[in-house]
This record gives C-alpha cells, structure tokens and sequence, in this order.
C-alpha cells in the first residue's frame, strides 16, 4: 500500500508499505517397507516455516519543467527487514506405515527450531536533466547499510552517471526519410551485493561472526563451531559500464538495439577454503576481481503490415566472456574451488576442474581416467589413465559457460485471428547431469533405478562400449567425472497463444463491445543434449534431481458488453 502527499512548489512526498508473510508446511516419508529404510521401519519429517518480509520507502520527488528543459529530483529512505522462523521433528520405526503422524513411531526422536534476522538500510538520490528531448542526462547516489556486515564494514556508497543523445533529432539527420530513430546511449555506475551462501546452500546471514552449535555432551549442552567469521568482510562491488545504440527504420519496419557492456567485480564474496586440519571447511572472505565482457543485441521486423494482415519477429542474443583477474596471492598456485569449478587467474568463474574421463578398458570393462605425468621437478609433462579413480587428477574439461543465448518471437494477426509463439535458445556451455549420473551405478547402490543406456555395460560380447562392467563391488563407476558432463544448448519453445477476435458486425448482433476466445500453451517443448535434461533449471551447469518447468495449457473466453 502507499500514500502520496502534494506539497508546494512541486514537491510530492511518496510513503510505500511492502509486507510480505509467507508460511509453508513440509511433510516427508521414507518407504519402510522396500528400498533402503525397510531397516528403520519407515521414517517421516515435519516441518513448518514462516518468512516475514516489512520493506518500508519515503520518497520526496520534485519536477520541473521552463522552456526546452526539465529536470527531476529524487530523494529516499528505504528500510528491508526478513524475519525467517523454522520448526521441525523426525521420528522412525513406525507402527503404521505409510503414517505421517510422528506420534506413530517410535525411535530417533529429534526436533529443532531455529530463528534469523536480515536487514537492509538505505539513503538515495537521483537527478534527471533533459534538454530539447535530445540531449537527456542522470546521476544517482545510494548509501546502504547491510546487517550481513560488522558495524565497521557495513555501509557502502554506491553510484551512477548517465546520458544519451537522440541523433534523430539533429538538424542533419532531420530530413534523412528512411531513419526513423537513432539514439546513443552510455552510463558506468556501481552496485553493491551482500549475497553469501553457507555450505548447506542456504543464505549466511551471519558471516562476519563465529557461529556454533549446541550438543548434548552426557546430558550436558556444549558448544561446536560450525562456521568461521570474518570481522573484515565488507561490500562486493560491480562496476558496470554499458553504451550502445537504438535504431529504427523504414516507417519502424525494422527496429534493435546493439549494446555493449563491462562489468567489473571487486571484492568477490567467496567461501574461502581452509586447511582440514581445522575442522571447518571454508570461511566467507573478499577473494579477488573479475570481469565480464559482452554484447547483446535485439532486432525486430514488421515483415507485413497491413489493414488486415500485420506480423512481426523479433530476435535477441547475448554473447559474453568472463575471466578472474585476482585471487588471494596464496592460493595462486592452486586456485580456489567453488563445487565443480574452480577460480584460476586467468581463467573463467565456470570452468570445470574434475577428473576427466578416459573410457571403458575393453579387455576388462573397467572404467579409466586421465593422471598427470610429472617430470623429476614436478613439472606436468603429459597424461597417462589410471583405473583407481582415487590416482586420477583434476583436470580443467570443460565451462559452463554458453557462447550465445537469448530468445525469439514472432506474432501473426489475420482476419480476427491471433498467433503468437516464443522461443528460447541456448548455444555452448556444458553441464553435469547429475540425475543421469545416480541413474547409471553398477547395481551398489540398492534401491536406485536403473537408466536405458546400462543396458549398454561391457560385457564380454559388448567390448567396444562406452559403460563399465556391472560390479557390486565398484563404488566409483558413477563418480564424477567429466563422461557425465553433457552439451547444455537447447531449444525451448516456451508458449504458445491462439486467439479469435469476433468481428464489430457480430459483436453489434450480440451488443457487445468486445468478444475474443484464446488459447494458451507454456513450456510446451524442449531439445536438448539428452531426453530428461533440461539445462534451463540450472545455468551453472548441476543437474540435481529438478523437475523442468511444467507444461500448462489453458484457454477462455473474454467478453464485455
């Protein structure tokens, strides 16, 4: 909700209330009668979480225009608040199978609940200046405070400059016919990001402090750090700086845009790695700078345009490259691992380093993979395979990262009718299904199912396979590894809409004033490298049991008299 106050001299003072309060309930069971929980008599959770999200804003505005100028002012306040509560019990050793009543088993009782608090404070400013409607000019100034940070580190300036310049409107290019619209435009600016996750994949709301747990030590509570914190961690933050042109002609027949961007990372917050020996993985840390460079693109076309005929395509793409220009100098040498990928100056954020997959031995379908070869100084000087996955080394494979994605469009109206479909597409990059990767064990991991292609292991008739021998025994046959990345282009043909417009004769008959019947199909198909893979639920390339976005298909009838 908001409230809007008029004041004098062209002043407007704008107060905004944003609550959001969001509660769910989780139920979940483990099978006790077959598969790997029989042994604990079925096992069932229940959880119950509740998100309470208060964004408050004040805004004072004024606006002004004399002549051929005009300008805006802005200024704010804004205050983020998220209190998120979690309470949750597991039990086994049910007396009912198939119950979700934790009080009808017996065994493991455990429950916990749990509370976290995030919160946001900023002041900001902007001012827009427009002369003649050619020339157009803007900066802003935001100063945040985050609760992510120690009270030391926790606000950051942040801020932004802007022009563009409407060449059209030049007095030489006035009477050019056939260019409708010519604009360039340029802006740089900083933003800044307090985004952390923890190990478990949730957000560190805390992460300039030590955080613990409580044990039972013999009926005792102890205390058990879980997390290291780092009173130094401060604002990562993006410079960006984007130019680029807008274009129309031929009546607007055929219209883009062409734009071309840096984007600057200082101070990346990152889950540092520690050494073992002090029981705890990784500590938050500002690790170094990166760099994205790219383009995009847009071109639309009225390929007809008619009284009775109109249809138009529209075609988007972006091409970028990323690449790390600083790491912390004592992990130079060895890089600094991120799940899969792992940081190298000099290389991308979504390189691969895993062990990388040499193929099945056809004198005995065991599974190989690559090791180094080093020299007396302990120089790489080659490659050789290795059938113990434990000897084989983390070689850079493959990225993630896609050489070009973006979308397409097109609509057709005719006669009252209306079609519209939408594409998305992407091309490059590599991602690692892990689903099919469960799916293809050598039958140790009881319960699992099996995928088509384990019809494929060697066999002593089937030598020449790209499937290990079925082993019980072999745990590593499915480990990770790069025979399970797989190519993440696809094609997506995301909606589809039909619709019939009655013609003004009809609608007089009928005294309406509008009737239309529509039909409409979203995520209708997908392409892509393997049937079950779908890269749009993860662009960073693991594939962790999602289900794709799911096929609707609706349709109406709307009407108005």
């Amino acid at each position: 909700m908001f409230a809007e106050v008029l004041l004098p001299q062209d002043l407007k003072f704008t107060f905004r209330v944003g609550v959001q309060n969001e509660n769910t309930r989780t139920s979940r069971y483990w099978n006790g009668e077959y598969g790997q929980f029989t042994s604990q008599n079925g096992i069932a959770s229940q959880t119950s979480r509740r998100s309470l999200t208060v964004n408050l804003q004040q805004l004072l505005t004024w606006d002004r225009i004399w002549g051929e100028h005009s300008l805006s002012l802005l200024a704010g306040h804004e205050t983020y608040q998220n209190d998120y509560e979690y309470l949750g019990g597991t039990k086994n050793n049910f007396a009912l199978l198939g119950s979700l009543n934790l009080d009808h088993a017996v065994s493991n009782p455990k429950v916990g609940s749990n509370t976290s608090h995030y919160s946001t404070e900023g002041f900001l400013g902007r001012a827009e200046y427009n002369f003649m409607d050619k020339y157009y000019f803007s900066a802003s100034f935001r100063r945040d405070a985050s609760s992510v940070f120690l009270k030391d580190h926790r606000w950051g300036n942040f801020w932004s400059v802007g022009a563009s310049w409407r060449l059209k409107e030049e007095a030489f290019l006035q009477d050019v016919e056939w260019l409708d619209n010519l604009k360039y435009k340029i802006s740089y600016g900083s933003q800044g990001n307090d985004y952390l996750l923890k190990t478990d994949g949730t957000r560190n709301r805390y992460p300039w402090q030590d955080q613990y747990e409580v044990l039972n030590n013999n009926g005792e509570p102890a205390l058990n750090q879980v997390a290291k914190g780092n009173r130094e961690l401060k604002w990562e933050t993006n410079y960006n700086f984007n130019t680029g042109i807008e274009f129309g002609v031929l009546n607007h027949r055929l219209y883009g845009e062409v734009d071309f961007f840096i984007r600057y990372a200082k101070d990346l917050l990152f889950n540092r790695p520690l050494a073992p020996s002090s029981g705890l993985g990784t500590y938050p840390d500002n690790i170094g700078n990166m760099r994205n460079t790219g383009v995009e693109f847009e071109l639309g076309s009225e390929l007809i345009r008619t009284r009775k005929i109109q249809w138009n395509f529209t075609l988007n793409a972006t091409h970028y490259k990323n690449k790390i220009l600083k790491i912390p100098e004592d992990k130079r040498d060895v890089g600094v691992w991120k799940g899969l990928f792992k940081l190298v100056e000099g290389g991308s954020y979504y390189d691969y380093y895993i062990r990388e997959w040499a193929g099945v031995d056809p004198a005995d379908g065991a599974a190989m993979w690559y090791k180094n070869i080093y020299d007396a100084s302990g120089k790489v000087t080659g490659k050789e395979t290795t059938k113990v996955y434990g000897e084989a080394d983390d070689l850079k494979v493959a990225s993630a990262l896609p050489k070009l994605y973006g979308g397409f469009h097109t609509s057709l109206a005719l006669y009252g009718f209306d079609l519209s479909v939408g594409f998305s597409y992407q091309v490059g990059g590599k991602g690692m299904d892990n689903t099919y990767r469960g799916l293809m064990h050598g039958s140790s991991s009881r319960g699992y199912n099996f995928h088509n292609d384990i019809l494929q292991a060697w066999t002593p008739e089937n030598r020449n396979t790209g499937v290990p021998k079925m082993n019980y025994n072999e745990k590593e046959i499915n480990t990770t590894s790069s025979r399970f990345l797989v190519g993440a282009s696809y094609l997506s043909l995301q909606n589809i809409s039909l619709g019939y417009t009655f013609s003004p004769d009809i609608l007089r008959k009928l005294t309406a004033e509008n009737l239309r019947l529509y039909l409409v199909a979203d995520n209708v198909a997908l392409l892509s490298a393997r049937k079950g893979y779908d890269p749009r639920m993860n662009w960073a390339g693991e594939n962790k049991y999602n289900y794709g976005a799911i096929r609707t298909i609706s349709g109406g009838l709307t009407v108005s008299f």
